[in-house]
């Protein structure tokens, strides 16, 4: 009895595998002024994605990619075939500025488009293109004291709204 238990359990899960192949992606995007790492999933059917991003940027007054940036995007796949994808996304995430004269942590919300070649027979390998439209806005303060003057100026720090990227996914 354990043995057969054993045997149904093991082919249940190579069936599953075979079901999850190609569910699962990790991604490497660059744009004008960041570099992402992101992880999506498929969710509830072929078409939906849910995506979890990581990354570097360089939005604020230094030039160094050395903002961080993370958070979440939502797509459906509106239309695919074997070697293409063209989807859409909506996305939330938070931007940090880092530089030595203010701390703007930012909410960003986003909506975009995104075109998908798979390369290979497989199709394991593919390439994206994104552009979009993203709003983060936030104040901040920046304040100066010395023995004879306090000064004290509020800014605003702006995320770029229009995006473009490109990438290179991998499917497992």
């Amino acid at each position: 009895m354990t043995k057969s238990l054993f045997v149904l359990v093991f082919l249940l899960s190579l069936a599953g595998g075979v079901k999850a192949q190609n569910n699962n992606q990790l991604s490497l995007q660059f744009s004008f002024n960041q570099v992402e790492l992101a992880y999506q999933h498929k969710l509830l059917s072929p078409k939906v994605w849910v995506e979890a991003f990581v990354g570097k940027g360089n939005q604020d007054i230094n030039n160094s990619l050395d903002d961080f940036l993370g958070g979440v995007r939502i797509g459906y796949d509106a239309f695919s075939n074997k070697k293409n994808t063209l989807g859409i996304s909506t996305s939330f995430g938070i931007y940090v500025p880092h530089n030595d004269y203010y701390t703007a942590t930012t909410p960003v919300i986003g909506a975009g488009i995104r075109y998908t070649r798979f390369i290979g027979k497989s199709g394991k390998h593919c390439l994206f293109v994104n552009a979009g439209f993203q709003y983060g806005e936030r104040n901040y303060k920046q304040q100066y004291s010395s023995e004879i003057v306090n000064l004290a100026t509020i800014g605003t720090f702006k995320i770029a709204p229009l995006y473009s990227s490109i990438g290179y996914g991998f499917r497992f």
